[in-house]
C-alpha cells in the first residue's frame, strides 16, 4: 500500500492563505510586478524525516517580507512586517485530513536588506514537519 504525501502545491497554497489571513498583507508564490508591501513564499526543500512510528516530510521554506520604498530609507516598515509574520506563525498551519502537522518552527531571519528599488526586504526561514502516515508492527 502506497501512502499519499501532501501535495506540495496544496501545502504552499495553505501557507500563502495562512500568512495573508493573519497579517492582512497579501502573500504570493511568484510576485512578479506586484506592488509592495507583500509576502512571498519560496520552497527551499522537502526531505524525509521519518521516525520509528511516523512517515514525515520536512518542508523548508523561506518567506520574504517586502515593504514599501521609504525615503530616506528606514528598516522600520520591513521590521514591522517581520514582527507581523512572526506573530502570524505562532498559530499552527492547519492541514487537511489525514495529514498532521507534527512540528512548525521558525529558523530565524536569514537576511535584512534594501533592494535596488528602495524597498525593504527581509527573509525568514521556517520548517514544517508533515506526518502522512503511521508505521505498524
Amino acid at each position: 500500500m502506497m501512502l499519499e504525501r501532501l501535495d506540495i502545491g496544496e501545502f504552499l497554497g495553505l501557507l500563502i492563505d495562512h500568512v495573508t489571513e493573519r497579517t492582512g498583507i497579501r502573500c504570493y508564490d511568484f510576485p512578479d510586478n506586484v506592488p509592495s508591501p507583500l509576502y512571498s513564499v519560496e520552497l527551499d526543500a522537502v526531505e524525509p524525516e521519518n521516525t520509528k512510528t511516523m512517515f514525515i516530510d520536512a518542508v523548508s521554506v523561506k518567506i520574504h517580507c517586502v515593504s514599501r520604498e521609504t525615503e530616506p530609507y528606514s528598516s522600520a516598515p520591513v521590521l514591522a512586517m517581520v514582527k507581523a509574520l512572526q506573530e502570524a506563525m505562532t498559530e499552527d498551519l492547519v492541514l487537511p485530513a489525514p495529514f498532521l502537522l507534527y512540528g512548525q518552527e521558525c529558523e530565524g531571519v536569514r537576511a535584512l536588506k534594501r533592494d535596488e528599488s528602495g524597498e525593504g526586504h527581509a527573509v525568514l526561514a521556517y520548517r514544517f514537519l508533515v506526518c502522512y502516515g503511521y508505521r505498524c508492527k
